[in-house]
């Protein structure tokens, strides 16, 4: 495959609001997948507020 995997990624756990700098976007090539995998694309995302909670590392 020649896709490209692009992931934004939680850098730092957020103390307050949340802030671009506490995120990294990485880019890399699409693995084949192996036996028991599959490869998939995400075409929409959702966001809800209640995301803002797992980002803390406590049990939500």
């Amino acid at each position: 495959m020649s896709a490209t995997n692009r992931q934004i990624r939680l850098s730092a756990r957020p103390v307050g609001e949340v802030h671009p700098d506490g995120w990294e976007h990485c880019a890399g090539p699409v693995e084949e997948p192996g036996p028991g995998r599959f490869a998939g694309r995400t075409r929409v995302i959702s966001l809800d507020p209640a995301m803002r909670g797992w980002l803390d590392d406590r049990p939500s």
